[in-house]
């Protein structure tokens, strides 16, 4: 693949996501408007404990499977490829059946213990049809990424995401006002429903996109050969996501205790959580979807480069995808500083929200290109050391926000300054090791 295929791919994929991006940007507009901020903020007590259950079972798959699906094509070896997929689906099949188990045994537990409300059991339980539907979909998502096969891959995804309003909207009308649970349960069956649509025509797209090939016999020797680079190459990936899932987790009820304990209510505590990670985060992240499709593109690439001796070609590409993710900050960061009051107003009817914007909108160069180099540092088969970089900044974001979010004069801008802080860091280590990379 050419330098000049990779742009295309780069187009479409970052096309296709930042319509995705900007549905679910209004779908996030359309939570507000029904849970309101504190709702948010209770939403937010409970996503992340769902996305470390999610992190167990999906994080590194996709990388993963594109990266050797990436190998089979090139090799041309499509008996092996599509036995290879049948394998690592059976095997996330199985894993996802393993941990919905886990979570119907702890759900209550994590939802008094940990969370301090028993109703919120409900939510959490509801993740299990998505987690078992994302086992099967990740994998197939990982392949077409790989085979750099993205279109119909992404209408399929955008369609799921517009189905999320009517799906919704049906679920509130008939089943809120008949059911105990908190309204946040809707959302995540909301979820699973629409990925069961997307798993079903993904999986007819595979079979119409296979190539005609002999059967190849899966043997106990064919299995191992799959599953051990599957989980040697997800696995640093999964717990670097798990890592980051519990401690935002853990951060969320960190930084609500510590803004109980400088004088908020427990409801204003929810409502300025909510503002910023329900409301200014969201924000944030939606110019992060040019980083991250370039990112998708990019670390497959990089590694079947590695892999054919085109050391040069690789280090050509880790440069443009930082740049573009540094230039994309740069941008980021003077629309939220031109435009914060009006953000804050036009799309979530808060007039208090433009210091978090102007704020979040200065980290945001610092904050892409530290993405970048976690993804560019897995493409060159550092797997290993950009979790043992996440698990160093992660471990110093807790820090910080116990720290800084308990100073009254910082309350919850102290979130912004501890995420600067460690991400800083973070970039700092994660150049360091890229570099020892080209040098090598």
């Amino acid at each position: 693949m050419s330098f000049g295929k990779v742009k295309q791919n780069i187009v479409v994929l970052t096309a296709s996501n930042l319509i995705i991006g900007l549905i679910e940007f209004v779908f996030n507009m359309y939570l507000s408007r029904i849970l309101g901020a504190e709702g948010l903020g209770l939403l937010s007590l409970v996503a992340p404990i769902n996305s470390l259950f999610l992190s167990f079972m999906t994080e590194g798959l996709v990388v993963t499977i594109s990266k050797m699906s990436a190998r089979y094509q090139h090799y041309q070896d499509y008996a092996a490829m599509d036995g290879m997929i049948k394998i690592s689906t059976a095997f996330s099949f199985l894993w996802s059946v393993l941990l919905s188990g886990l979570v119907w045994l702890t759900a209550g537990p994590i939802a008094s213990g940990f969370l301090g409300d028993p109703s919120l059991r409900y939510p959490i339980l509801s993740v299990c049809p998505l987690m078992i539907l994302m086992s099967i979909s990740n994998i197939v998502k990982g392949h077409f990424l790989g085979l750099a096969k993205i279109k119909i891959p992404s209408a399929i995804n955008i369609s799921e995401k517009i189905l999320r309003f009517p799906i919704l909207y049906t679920l509130i009308r008939f089943c809120l006002n008949h059911t105990d649970f908190p309204p946040v349960t809707l959302v995540y069956l909301c979820y699973a429903i629409g990925e069961m649509q997307s798993v079903l025509l993904l999986m007819i797209y595979y079979k119409k996109t296979l190539p005609k090939s002999p059967p190849q016999p899966i043997s106990l020797q064919t299995v191992k050969n799959t599953l051990l680079p599957l989980i040697r190459g997800a696995a640093p990936i999964c717990l670097t996501q798990c890592l980051l899932e519990s401690v935002n987790a853990f951060s969320s009820v960190i930084v609500k205790s510590r803004l109980c304990s400088i004088g908020y209510s427990a409801a204003e505590s929810l409502s300025l959580l909510g503002k910023y990670k329900g409301m200014v985060f969201p924000l944030m992240n939606y110019p992060m979807i040019l980083v991250s499709s370039t990112c998708s593109i990019v670390v497959p690439k990089v590694a079947t480069m590695m892999t054919a001796g085109k050391g040069r070609f690789a280090d050509r590409l880790l440069l443009r995808c930082l740049l573009v993710a540094f230039v994309i900050g740069l941008f980021t960061g003077a629309v939220f500083w031109i435009f914060a009051d009006e953000m804050g107003v036009f799309f979530y009817k808060q007039e208090d929200l433009a210091l978090m914007i102007r704020l979040s909108g200065i980290c945001s160069p610092l904050l892409y290109v530290t993405a970048a180099t976690t993804s560019l540092l897995i493409s060159i088969g550092q797997e290993a050391q950009s979790f043992r970089n996440s698990l160093f900044q992660q471990l110093l974001l807790l820090i910080f926000l116990i720290l800084f979010t308990g100073i009254p004069a910082l309350n919850i801008y102290g979130y912004i300054a501890a995420a600067a802080l460690s991400n800083a860091v973070l970039l700092v280590q994660n150049l360091y090791f890229l570099k020892l990379h080209r040098s090598t």
